[in-house]
């Protein structure tokens, strides 16, 4: 059984790589948005932080229809702030660890729960899934299967996945992106997953002709 009761979806993006001119957590895939899915996802979670921005009242109205208790965190400068900021700002006055994952990504099911189910077992563990995004961050292993590096340069067979469980207060310090404070604290438990992150016209066009389950 999971042991996650806390998780913060940091959705507040301009999301203007993707073009759609709004959210990327509304993009639409089948009739089901990006956010649907997470919230459906999550749906065990107690406790869902949603940090909005970028077309606020949309995405809170659109998540209400699945989760009427989730609690909403507007990050007012999130036209110059990164998801680092929206973490620390959704997971304020927790206790517990937190799970914490961008509003961009497809999940398959069984490996979302894999990971949720292994959360109990390190203070840190961070979601890491086959490289094929046009941005990806490259994660480098050990023979322990744990994160030595981060590189955007450095080509891995695996990316970040943009998903972590962390400590409650974990992203009040360091500065920017979230991968670079996770810099701070290698080695670091790595899970992998099955997942796509659409940040990209071609991260959408990739993800509808490889993902088997959407």
């Amino acid at each position: 059984m999971s042991l996650v009761k806390h998780a913060v979806i940091a959705a507040a993006g301009l999301g203007s790589r993707l073009g759609l001119g709004r959210p990327k957590c509304l993009l639409e895939i089948n009739g089901v948005t990006l956010l649907e899915r997470q919230l459906n996802l999550l749906r065990d979670v107690p406790d869902v932080r949603i940090v909005v921005g970028f077309e606020a009242d949309d995405v809170m109205r659109a998540a209400r229809k699945i989760r009427p208790d989730a609690i909403f965190v507007r990050n007012a400068a999130f036209r110059s702030t990164t998801t680092l900021v929206s973490y620390a700002m959704g997971a304020a006055g927790l206790a517990e660890p937190c799970l914490f994952m961008d509003a961009d990504i497809v999940f398959s099911e069984e490996s979302f729960q894999d990971f949720l189910n292994a959360c109990g077992e390190s203070g840190l563990l961070i979601a890491i899934t086959p490289a094929k995004t046009l941005d990806a961050v490259y994660v480098h292993l050990d023979t322990q299967h744990r994160i030595t590096k981060f590189s955007r340069t450095e080509r891995s067979e695996w990316e970040w996945a943009n998903m972590c469980w962390l400590p409650p207060r974990f992203c009040e310090t360091g500065a920017g992106a979230v991968f670079e404070r996770l810099s701070s604290e290698l080695p670091l438990a790595a899970k992998s997953i099955i997942s796509f992150e659409i940040d990209t016209p071609e991260d959408h066009k990739h993800a509808l002709e490889h993902c088997e389950f959407l």
